[in-house]
């Protein structure tokens, strides 16, 4: 179980360098800060165990062959749905984000799809499945414009 820690200004600058970076080794950074690596290691491992930060692979989706980036705009049969629907999307491989809301529709997904024939069958034979969805509404993204790895959400 996580606690919230304080952080200082060396571990922002450690976080900072590693949204650079990831695979940059510790004496690489020790080096940059006129620290050791055993300082280095000690506060990543105290970041990694109080799930501060994760390191994770990200896919640049324009490396895709036709990236689609479908929002799906999900409504509850009711209230009492929402949390159950939330986390049924979830858990779906094909689903990257996921966010109850307030407005629109009581639920948010995203997935990166290739065509819209791939965006129909994936609602028609999954989405729509779910107990207690009412109604699925999709927007899908043009182009990447901008897309902040950094905000890749810490999840559990």
């Amino acid at each position: 179980m996580s606690t919230r820690i304080s952080l200082d200004d060396l571990d922002h600058k450690i976080i900072e360098r590693l949204g650079h970076d990831a695979r940059v080794s510790n004496r690489e950074i020790g080096r940059e800060f006129d620290l050791t690596e055993g300082t280095i290691r000690s506060r990543l491992k105290r970041l990694l165990d109080n799930r501060v930060i994760r390191v994770a692979a990200v896919t640049n989706a324009n490396r895709l062959r036709n990236p689609i980036l479908a929002y799906l705009w999900v409504e509850a049969d009711s209230a009492a749905d929402i949390e159950r629907v939330a986390e049924s999307l979830a858990s779906l491989p094909e689903i990257g984000f996921v966010a109850t809301t307030l407005g629109r529709a009581d639920v948010l997904a995203m997935t990166l799809v290739e065509n819209g024939n791939e965006l129909t069958d994936f609602l028609h034979q999954t989405i729509d499945k779910i107990p207690g969805v009412r109604r699925v509404r999709y927007s899908l993204g043009q182009n990447f414009i901008k897309h902040d790895y950094r905000w890749c959400a810490l999840v559990d």
